[in-house]
């Protein structure tokens, strides 16, 4: 009994060093491209490996969502499938390691298409090693952000809406002296661009006479900057809007044209 769990143990052991030739799985910080309008430098993603066998065949294949859009085999040009050609600079020299010269992945021309699960296969005669890499890409040029609120009585109800921003985002309305109490999110939407658009609603519960103040958060996961609009109220508890203050004028200006006529 004890010869069988020794074996069994020593079994184990071998497999989880590799012993069956198993592929070696390494993973790697999550990247974001921020999308500038301005010509932005390469991303490069690296793939980071230590061969024992570098006497064999040395291929080296990068695939996005697991489809093949980079190849270089040592001793050859690297070759982008044609597919990606204006995604890819393949004249990118990573390293002046003869094993590791054309391995990294240089990303040009970013989209949101560029958004994926990246991975890195390195193959040998005697060996695979797989190294996995996420990519995401944050597209907020031509965002719009408001923040709508309508007084009835004590309670105010607050509006946040979000269009044209990559990926889907997360809307959270908040208050100085945390007044929100109902909450209402609708799931963000896709539009044909592939861009979202969200809303959130909030009902405020006001019983004071102080000034308040709400704002309206946009986040994404995985990313660090926000995107934020404000709204204050008077001290009287009525809010200012300025949209709301526009249509009073016009409305005057209508009066005052009925008047002038009669």
């Amino acid at each position: 009994m004890l010869q069988r769990s020794i074996v069994f143990f020593i079994v184990i052991a071998w497999i989880q060093t590799g012993g069956l030739c198993l592929p070696i799985r390494e993973e790697e910080e999550p990247v974001v491209i921020e999308l500038q309008n301005e010509e932005m430098q390469p991303t490069v993603l690296d793939c980071d490996y230590t061969l024992n066998d570098t006497d064999s065949f040395l291929t080296v294949k990068w695939f996005r969502d697991d489809k093949t859009i980079y190849q270089w085999i040592r001793g050859s040009p690297p070759a982008p499938i044609p597919d990606y050609k204006n995604d890819i600079d393949s004249s990118y020299e990573s390293s002046t390691d003869p094993n590791k010269r054309y391995s990294s992945l240089a990303l040009i021309n970013p989209t949101i298409d560029t958004t994926g699960d990246y991975k890195c296969v390195v193959q040998t005669g005697t060996e695979t090693i797989t190294i996995h890499q996420r990519v995401q890409v944050i597209d907020v040029r031509n965002y719009t952000l408001n923040l709508y609120h309508n007084k009835i009585h004590n309670e105010t109800q607050l509006e946040c809406k979000v269009s044209n921003v990559f990926p889907k985002p997360t809307l959270t309305i908040t208050s100085n002296d945390e007044d929100v109490v109902k909450v209402v999110t609708n799931d963000p939407q896709e539009n044909e661009d592939g861009y979202f658009n969200a809303t959130t609603v909030v009902a405020v519960y006001d019983n004071d006479d102080d000034a308040d103040s709400y704002q309206c958060v946009v986040s994404f996961k995985g990313y660090s900057k926000n995107l934020t609009t404000t709204e204050t109220s008077s001290s009287d508890g009525s809010l200012i809007d300025f949209k709301l203050y526009r249509l009073g004028w016009f409305l005057c200006y209508l009066l005052a044209i009925q008047i002038a006529i009669f």
